[in-house]
């Protein structure tokens, strides 16, 4: 064998070594928050009646890898929706801490992804109210390694789509009634070609961003679609496509969006970019 066949050979070598030894880290190492995890312990839930808690849908978090300076997004998957926020790491006394937008919080990771799975363990500390003196005992938020749900896929097993329905449509025209004041939101529906529609609740007043996912099929102006999470549950419109790029439902009489009232109302969309 010629030498350049033998450098050639090592290189390989070297570079399978050096990607399975990357590989095995990730796997291995226990102080990586990057991944999907589930809350399988919370303080909240635990502390609630029987009723709520048999209620209670499955939360998954989704960590991205973090920047230089541990800066990274997360996603929050329950119920059919999805949210996304920003999350920072840092150190303080020797303890590894994260802040998802509620102050500085420690959290340990023990365990391998390889070896059964990880455990992620965040910790609210105690605190004691200024007023009452009532004091609150620190909770622990505990997290198992598993995968996120992927709502794209949930379809209905047989749906068809309309043409003139895809895309996206949007509207500021909504608006929640909160006290004495209405506070207005952007609602940006969408309908995919899997037989998936989105609706994104947007909203700065509200620190409202939120899609929620829903199954449907469209025929002939009739629109049926079912939350991701419970197809057994289904609702129907009427929608009627206009001629300068608009659309609008009528005959809704459903109930259950994020607001309790009528998930597309008396207003009308427009073709979004």
């Amino acid at each position: 064998m010629g030498n350049k066949k033998r450098i050639i050979i090592c290189a390989v070598i070297i570079a399978v070594l050096t990607a399975l030894g990357a590989a095995a880290f990730v796997f291995l190492a226990p102080n990586l928050l990057e991944g999907d995890w589930e809350l399988v312990v919370n303080p909240e839930v635990a502390k609630a009646t029987i009723d709520e808690a048999e209620s209670a849908q499955k939360v998954y978090y989704s960590f991205g890898k973090p920047g230089e300076y541990g800066d990274g997004k997360y996603k929050t998957f329950y119920d059919g929706g999805v949210e996304e926020g920003d999350y920072k790491l840092s150190e303080k006394d020797g303890k590894k801490t994260i802040d998802m937008g509620t102050g500085e919080l420690a959290y340990v990771i023990t365990g391998s992804k390889f070896f059964g799975g990880a455990t992620l363990t965040i910790t609210y500390p105690e605190t004691t109210d200024g007023q009452t003196g009532q004091t609150t005992e620190a909770q622990d938020y505990i997290f198992k390694t598993a995968k996120a749900p992927d709502y794209e896929k949930e379809c209905y097993a047989s749906f068809e789509t309309d043409k003139a329905l895809t895309g996206k449509w949007t509207t500021k025209e909504r608006t929640l009634s909160y006290f004495t004041s209405d506070l207005s939101y952007t609602e940006t529906v969408a309908f995919k070609d899997n037989g998936i529609m989105t609706i994104h609740y947007e909203s700065k007043e509200l620190a409202l961003d939120r899609v929620m996912y829903y199954a449907y099929t469209a025929k002939d102006g009739g629109l049926t679609f079912s939350p991701v999470t419970d197809k057994e549950t289904t609702y129907t419109v009427a929608y009627e496509p206009g001629r300068e790029g608009e659309l609008r439902f009528t005959d809704d009489q459903t109930t259950a969006s994020i607001f309790a009232d009528a998930f597309f109302s008396d207003v009308t969309y427009q073709r979004a970019e």
